[in-house]
Parts: C-alpha cells; sequence; structure tokens
C-alpha cells in the first residue's frame, strides 16, 4: 500500500470514528456524515476498526446489519421534462432538484437579468429552468446525443448543443456564467474548466462540482493541481462550499451498492463541493492534450432502457448470446479503473455487462426489438440469405436475454422518477 492510501484510510477509520462518537447508529447516516467516501469504503473501514478493537464487534455488525435493510424511500417528485436515464459509459450523475436550486439561485446572484448562462454537462439545470421560467438564457452543451435529442425533442425552442467540450470545437460565446460538473477526474475537470474560460466574459463566474476530499485517497492533491491550472488559464477562486452540492445515485449506482450488499444508503449520499472562480484576465495557454477515447459504442434504447454494444467489427453471423462474465452480471464498481470494464461487449444502463461474440448480429436484434419486427427476419434480411435452424435459435434466445433484462430494468428505473413518454424520447443514438 502506498503512504497516500495509507493515509487516506487512517483519515476514513478517524472520521468514522468520530461519527460513531458523536452517536450515530445507522450505517445511512454514517455515510452521510462523511465527506463523500464510498459506502463500501466505509465498510471495509468498520471492519478494521472492528479487527483493531477500536470499535466494539457488535457495533460494528449493527451499522452493517442496518446497511443491508431494504430501503424505503419516497419517490422522487416527477418533472414535466424527462431525461433519459443516466449509462454508467457516460459517467453521468445528476444533481438532486435541492442542487439544482441552489446553483440556478447562485447563478441568479452573480449575473444581471437577461445574462447568458451556459451549463455543460448539467441537462437538470436546463431542464429546472424551463420549468420555472429562469429569468436567464440557458445554454446546454451536452456530449450525449441521447440527451440533446430528447431534450430537443421535448422542448423544440430550448438552446441546446450537442458539444463534446473536451475535443470539439466550442461555439462562440461570452457568457456571464459558466455552470459546469465534469466526470471527477483530473484530466476532465481540467478540460472543462479550460472550455469554460473559453465561453466565459472576463469578469463572469464560474461554478463547478467538486469531488469531496473522502472521495479517494489523491483528491486533495488533485485539488491543489486545479487551484494552480485555475490560476494559469485566468481563474481566482471566490469560495469553496463543501458538499453542497448534492446528486441523485443513477440506477447503475444503486444496483452496484445493491450487489454489495448495502441496501439501505440514502440515494443522496453523494454530495459535491461547489468552487466558485471568477474569471480574471485572459490567457493563451494551449487546450489539454485529448485523453485516448475508449472503444466505440453504439447506443439503443428499449422502453427506457440503455444498451450500448461495442462497435460491431464483423458482418458475419455469430452467436449473439449475451455471456455472463461477473457475479450476478452487475459490475460491482463505477470506477473506470476497474480492469474487468475491458471485458465487457454489451453494458446497460442498470451495470450488466456482458461478452457477446456476435456483437453486430445483436445490434441487428436490438434494433428489430425496438422498431416491433422480428429479430429473425431482420437478420435474414441484413445477412441477405435465409436464417439455419441453429442460428434461428440462437436468435430467439438472445432476443429473450435482452426483453428479460430490459424488463428488469424497467422496474429499477421506475424508482429513479424518470418515467419517459417514449413520443418525447430519441430510440437511438450512436
Amino acid at each position: 500500500m502506498d503512504t497516500e492510501t495509507w493515509i487516506f484510510e487512517d483519515s476514513v477509520n478517524c472520521w468514522v470514528l468520530d461519527a460513531i462518537t458523536s452517536g450515530v447508529t445507522t450505517f445511512d447516516q454514517l455515510v452521510t456524515y462523511l465527506p463523500g467516501v464510498y459506502p463500501s469504503v466505509v465498510l471495509s473501514s468498520l471492519q478494521r476498526l472492528a479487527s483493531a478493537q477500536k470499535i466494539p464487534t457488535k457495533v460494528m455488525e449493527e451499522l452493517i446489519e442496518s446497511a443491508k435493510s431494504k430501503s424505503d424511500e419516497p419517490m422522487p417528485l416527477a418533472h414535466q421534462i424527462p431525461l433519459p436515464v443516466p449509462h454508467p459509459l457516460d459517467y453521468d450523475w445528476r444533481f438532486s432538484d435541492a442542487a439544482v436550486e441552489n446553483l440556478l439561485n447562485e447563478c441568479k446572484k452573480l449575473t444581471p437579468l437577461n445574462s447568458t448562462i451556459v451549463l455543460i454537462g448539467t441537462p437538470s439545470l436546463l431542464r429546472m429552468g424551463i420549468e420555472q421560467s429562469y429569468p436567464r438564457q440557458l445554454l446546454l452543451l451536452e456530449a450525449s446525443p441521447t440527451i440533446t435529442a430528447s431534450l430537443t425533442q421535448a422542448v423544440p425552442l430550448a438552446q441546446v448543443v450537442r458539444c463534446d467540450v473536451i475535443k470539439e470545437p466550442l461555439p462562440k460565446l461570452g457568457a456571464e456564467a459558466v455552470v459546469l460538473d465534469p466526470p471527477w477526474y483530473p484530466e476532465h475537470i481540467h478540460s472543462f474548466l479550460w472550455a469554460a474560460c473559453q465561453l466565459c466574459k472576463i469578469g463572469g463566474h464560474i461554478l463547478i462540482s467538486m469531488p469531496p476530499f473522502g472521495t479517494r485517497p489523491s483528491v486533495e492533491r488533485e485539488w491543489m493541481n486545479v487551484l494552480d491550472w485555475a490560476e494559469k488559464i485566468g481563474l481566482t477562486l471566490v469560495r469553496l462550499d463543501k458538499m453542497a452540492l448534492p446528486y441523485v445515485s443513477p440506477p447503475f449506482e444503486v444496483n452496484v451498492l445493491k450487489a454489495q450488499g448495502l441496501h439501505a444508503v440514502s440515494k443522496e449520499w453523494r454530495r459535491g463541493n461547489l468552487a466558485v472562480f471568477k474569471c480574471t484576465h485572459q490567457t493563451s495557454v494551449p487546450r489539454p492534450t485529448v485523453l485516448p477515447q475508449e472503444d466505440e459504442w453504439v447506443e439503443e434504447v428499449l422502453s427506457e432502457v440503455r444498451l450500448r454494444i461495442r462497435q460491431p467489427n464483423s458482418s458475419a453471423f455469430a452467436d449473439p448470446s449475451l455471456l455472463s462474465i461477473v457475479p450476478g452480471d452487475v459490475l460491482q464498481s463505477v470506477s473506470r479503473r476497474d480492469k474487468r470494464r475491458q471485458l465487457a461487449d454489451v453494458w446497460t444502463s442498470g451495470n450488466r455487462i456482458f461478452a457477446c461474440q456476435g456483437r453486430g448480429v445483436l445490434l441487428l436484434i436490438l434494433q428489430a426489438i425496438a422498431a416491433g419486427r422480428s429479430p429473425n427476419q431482420l437478420v435474414a434480411l441484413a445477412l441477405e440469405r435465409s436464417l439455419t435452424s441453429v442460428e434461428t435459435e440462437l436468435v430467439s434466445h438472445a432476443a429473450n436475454q435482452i426483453i428479460n433484462i430490459v424488463s428488469i430494468e424497467q422496474k429499477e428505473n421506475l424508482l429513479f422518477g424518470e418515467q419517459q413518454n417514449d413520443t418525447l424520447f430519441s430510440r437511438r443514438a450512436s
């Protein structure tokens, strides 16, 4: 174990001990008390503390038992404008309504009436702004074609631009404020901040969600690097509000926690730090180098469930069956550092991953189901020949696998509160 990790684990142990001393009695209370420590890391800390006899074994057992109880959280309030369910490959966590209101109110305080506010990767802010007739011009830059298509179809007059701000050309704007929610990795944060500087007026403000210090061992060091980078690109820190921005756990994270035996964790346990910067001067710092991209994926949407297939590389017939590669099919991690990610050929919005030999055939099956057509007929049409009896059975088997997964994840999505009207939803994006 490296020194940084050892120090982090020791800090987590101290935080957990302090929480227990303060009277925390349930696992959910414990996780909420801590500065963004992932629930499974909290679980490990409890086990370490009990093993070192720093807490009674009974206390550990009672806290862990409380984590296993089924949670009965109330359903979230429905919005007039639904958004597609998040997909784990997009690192997509959405702000809670309280966080959205906080950010919109902050922007209102920092900008004059009828100002332009640019939103980067924050569709929930655009949605609430539209629903509440927000007194500023909101423009969303969003990399996901599924989300941009959904919003454009639901609200044709909304200002939505599909743009990956890490690598694509940026529109020419002079915003009074920019709100950004990058994936919590250093290179994403640096790229998003650089883009925000290009979009913001001198004297304008940039509001960014940052990982709290309990997120992982390197976060305090990363925050110091962010401050250095911000200074280089012409930003001055105005303030840092710790744990100010609660998120709603997406279905893929809820499934990860359940697979780890953690059923009673609040869906709003995750909270980001709000950093407010002022754009004080222009600089000529070049754009950060583009990251090596993950493999290309093709997406199909079936009854609000988003399924991604690693880009098919063959047009010949191969077995399209979904093959299990992790126990229970749910990848028990939301970290990009998990090496099992490379095993996945199919990835659902519920964080279920599978291998698949015949990805091209599977894509045809998904397209057929989405269009209400016969999978066997569509595959035969694409191959320009009749299917053998074995191939017919394989296609039918894969189609049934998909239908079963979609049925399961539909029920999971209901608890997330983004029930969709199919007429407002893009059926396909790639």
